[in-house]
C-alpha cells in the first residue's frame, strides 16, 4: 500500500512539474516589449506622427488584442515615403525569446493612406534569422478600428523582429501592431529535473527496503 501511495504521489509531482513549465499565451505591447524606428526607413516625412511629444511607442500601446483604436493625431502613425517603394522600418525587441502565434494589426480605414504590405523578419536572441513573413493587411474597420488577427506559422525562439511597412502610393498610415506569443521553452519539451527523478528513485528503493524488513 505504501509503495502504491508513493508511486501515485510521484506521478502527480512529475505531472505538476511538467504542466507548470508550459507557458501561457500573453499579449506583447509597450508594457513588455520595445520598438524603435530602424535605419532602413526610406527618406520621407513623418508628418504629424511625433507632434505633441508623441513617440514611436504608440505603435505598440494597444492594451489588448481586442482593443478598439480611434484614429486621431495622438494615436496613429503617418509616414510618407519620398518615392514609391520606400517604407517605414520598425525594430521590435521582446527582451527574451518567444514563440509567436498571432500578429495583430490595426490598419487605417481608407485605401488612400493605409498600409498595403508588411515584410517581417524574425531573429532569435543571437540575432540569427529564424523566419520571414509577408503580409497584405486588410483595411481597418470604421469608426472604431479593430485589429486584424493574422495567425502565423509559429515563428519559434523570436526576440527581435524587423517590420518594413509600405504603401503603393507612398503612404503608410496605421494605428497599432501587437503580438500574441508564449515564452519559448527549451527544445525538446521540458522534462522533470534529473535530480527529481533520482530523489524519487531513492525514495522508492527505501520503501522497498522497509517492506522487505517487515515481511
Amino acid at each position: 500500500m505504501l509503495i502504491r501511495i508513493f508511486v501515485s504521489s510521484a506521478l502527480l509531482l512529475i505531472s505538476f512539474s511538467i504542466s507548470t513549465s508550459i507557458a501561457a499565451p500573453i499579449y506583447l505591447n509597450n508594457t513588455n516589449i520595445s520598438v524603435s524606428v530602424g535605419a532602413g526607413t526610406s527618406p520621407g516625412s513623418f508628418n504629424n506622427t511625433f507632434n505633441g511629444g508623441n513617440t514611436i511607442d504608440k505603435v505598440i500601446d494597444a492594451p489588448s488584442a481586442t482593443a478598439t483604436e480611434f484614429h486621431n493625431q495622438n494615436t496613429h502613425i503617418w509616414y510618407t515615403a519620398n518615392n514609391v517603394g520606400g517604407g517605414l522600418e520598425l525594430l521590435f525587441d521582446f527582451g527574451q525569446e518567444y514563440d509567436i502565434s498571432t500578429l495583430h494589426f490595426w490598419n487605417y480605414t481608407s485605401e488612400n493612406y493605409d498600409v498595403d504590405n508588411i515584410d517581417f523578419t524574425f531573429f532569435n536572441s543571437s540575432n540569427v534569422q529564424v523566419g520571414t513573413l509577408g503580409v497584405q493587411p486588410a483595411l481597418g474597420s470604421f469608426p472604431g478600428i479593430l485589429a486584424q488577427d493574422i495567425v502565423l506559422p509559429a515563428p519559434l525562439n523570436v526576440q527581435f523582429v524587423t517590420a518594413f511597412l509600405t504603401g503603393t502610393n507612398r503612404q503608410v498610415d496605421f494605428q497599432n501592431i501587437g503580438f500574441t506569443a508564449e515564452v519559448s521553452a527549451p527544445r525538446p519539451a521540458p522534462v522533470p529535473e534529473p535530480g527529481l527523478i533520482s530523489l524519487l528513485a531513492l525514495g522508492l528503493l527505501g520503501m522497498l527496503a522497509i517492506r522487505s524488513r517487515l515481511s
